[in-house]
């Protein structure tokens, strides 16, 4: 069984890719760090990336939405708010439409996501890794603020003095989780950001645990090439929390539970390093810019490298 933990938009490029060559069913552990409500509508802008992504529907161009929609509603929300930072389309504002419904009426956020990718003909199981919520929340100089804030409508233009996750003390990971984990053959982490990405998850103190105790083949990608992050605020975050732009970097950071880290080929300086921190190095292009890389990096972390 194949197990991909996801955030951001780096990770659907490889879950497509997945999603092409496997014959089997993977479970898919989405990041819930930047949920946040807006307009009296709960957001989940990472499960609904990987709904939008497997249904065929997602805006690949941004990188979020939905494909060749249309921004009536916020039009209209223009006309009476000057809070309008964060965008959503039509089609896009009936997902959070139905889902805060769901919610109000007691359903929790995993049944929901089940819900809606049975309903967009998903074959793959796509769980939110906590019911509890958990807020990525940005330190900047002079306050705290959700990631998303910090993201969109600040442009990521502040400098950050931390990064932590509100209700992490409490959160469990959803329904089924560990089993999942448990039961797994192989584990990849996505080429997500390791800090606000991937980082909320892998907090979760029983899912980290889960995580060590697993026999699975335990492979996470890196999302750095020549000491730059392949897109957002990646290289911030990870010198706020004290690691170094770097693969190093992210080996540190998931150095307590992975087997394996895959790299850039233009970053081979660095396989011998991680290699004497007891990760095995693979190194093969890592940049996803079309379907056929999607596809042949799938093909890779597959394959018994």
């Amino acid at each position: 069984m194949i197990t991909v933990i996801t955030g951001g938009t780096g990770s659907i490029k490889l879950v497509r890719g997945l999603d092409s060559v496997l014959d089997e069913k993977m479970t898919i552990i989405t990041n819930v760090g930047d949920n946040i409500w807006l307009f009296g509508l709960y957001i989940c802008p990472d499960i609904d990336t990987t709904l939008y992504g497997l249904s065929g529907q997602l805006d690949q161009k941004r990188g979020w939405g939905i494909y060749n929609d249309t921004f009536n509603w916020m039009t209209s929300v223009n006309k009476f708010s000057d809070n309008t930072w964060f965008q959503i389309g039509d089609k896009d504002l009936d997902t959070h439409r139905l889902r805060t419904k769901l919610f109000k009426d007691g359903m929790k956020l995993s049944e929901i996501t089940k819900l809606m990718s049975n309903r967009m003909n998903i074959k793959h199981h796509i769980i939110p890794a906590s019911n509890h919520a958990i807020e990525t929340t940005i330190t900047t100089n002079d306050r705290q603020m959700h990631l998303q804030e910090f993201w969109v409508k600040n442009k990521g233009n502040l400098p950050i003095k931390d990064v932590t996750y509100k209700g992490i003390e409490i959160a469990e990971p959803a329904d089924n989780i560990i089993n999942v984990i448990k039961n797994s053959d192989k584990i990849i982490i996505a080429p997500g950001n390791p800090i606000s990405s991937i980082g909320p998850t892998i907090a979760i103190t029983k899912l980290k645990k889960s995580l060590k105790e697993s026999n699975a083949r335990k492979i996470a990608l890196s999302p750095i090439i020549r000491n730059k992050p392949i897109s957002g605020p990646a290289g911030k975050m990870m010198r706020a929390k004290g690691y170094s732009v770097s693969n190093i970097g992210v080996a540190k950071f998931y150095s307590d539970f992975i087997d394996e880290l895959i790299i850039d080929s233009s970053d081979i300086k660095y396989m011998d390093k991680i290699t004497k921190m007891g990760i095995k190095v693979h190194q093969t292009q890592i940049l996803m810019k079309n379907s056929l890389n999607e596809i042949e990096l799938a093909k890779y972390i597959l394959s018994d490298n």
